[in-house]
């Protein structure tokens, strides 16, 4: 995970535990969320610009592909 996306969960974690809305990430969250950021990136996709197709698209990759390794490793 490159030095800005852990500045940016951390970022995103402390915003929201302050708030109350949202419980610390886990170590498995973190991780998923990093590497939805790479399938986004893999197709092109800016997750603010995207369409709800795309972004259907992009999360169910990214689902079926991160727990497929989780379950091989």
């Amino acid at each position: 995970m490159s030095e800005m996306s852990r500045e940016e969960l951390l970022q995103a974690e402390s915003v929201g535990s302050e708030q109350g809305w949202v419980s610390p990430m886990t170590k498995e969250d973190k991780e998923y969320f990093s590497y939805l950021r790479t399938v986004f990136k893999r197709y092109n996709i800016i997750p603010s610009k995207a369409t709800r197709l795309e972004y259907d698209f992009v999360v169910r990759v990214a689902e079926s592909e991160f727990y497929l390794q989780r379950a091989e490793a």
